[in-house]
């Protein structure tokens, strides 16, 4: 099982893990964090393992048991990180979205999880595993759409709960989709089909807004 985290995206798992006191187990962890990232992304979860992070990260096998006894707990650690990272990226948007062009809110939209995955490989490999092998989990895509529904409020407060949360699950599948089309190798014009998608997006914002902005 999986390791539980402060925001209870995981489950808890066996084994404690140290936590770093000082600057130099700080760094420690960050390499070993960093290691298991690129170890995720070019293996995936159950191809990496404990022996090739710990490698990877010029560090021994105990010193990344130390901090992380099970493969489950620097999987959980990751998504928190991820997860920190994105909720810090839809706060700056949220506050600014207010102001934005609504064609620029649109792109912003469309493109927040496909720069992320491009930036964070680990990311989409980390959610598919745990979502299939975790479901009873706090769900991920719950989570995000949750931060989808803060932007949309900010924009469109005149909208009722219900309908910016149904809302936000469209703008998320659009959002999805952008990654998607940017992953399908076989299509040759998939910059053409992401700024369309962004068309979409755009008129769908509109839609929803439905008042001069």
């Amino acid at each position: 099982m999986a390791s539980q985290k402060s925001t209870g995206t995981l489950s808890a798992g066996s084994g404690q893990a140290k936590s770093p006191q000082r600057a130099r187990g700080h760094a420690r962890v960050a390499a070993l964090l960093a290691a298991a990232s690129s170890e995720f992304a070019e293996k995936g979860y159950d191809g990496a393992t404990m022996t090739a992070i710990a490698a990877r990260a010029g560090s021994s096998i105990g010193s990344l048991y130390q901090f992380f006894p099970t493969k489950d707990q620097i999987a959980g650690a990751l998504i928190e990180s991820y997860l920190d990272m994105l909720t810090e990226t839809f706060r700056k948007l949220r506050e600014a979205a207010p102001t934005l062009d609504l064609s620029l809110l649109a792109s912003r939209l469309t493109r927040t999880f496909l720069k992320f995955r491009t930036i964070h490989p680990a990311f989409g490999v980390l959610v598919e595993t745990y979502s299939y092998a975790l479901p009873g989990t706090v769900g991920i895509r719950e989570t995000l759409r949750g931060e989808i529904e803060s932007v949309l409020a900010a924009v469109a407060p005149h909208l009722a709960p219900a309908e910016i949360g149904v809302r936000a699950a469209v703008i998320q599948q659009l959002m999805k989709a952008a990654v998607a089309i940017n992953g399908d190798t076989s299509l040759a014009g998939r910059k053409a089909a992401i700024d369309e998608l962004e068309g979409l997006m755009q008129h769908y914002l509109h839609d929803a807004i439905r008042v001069a902005r």
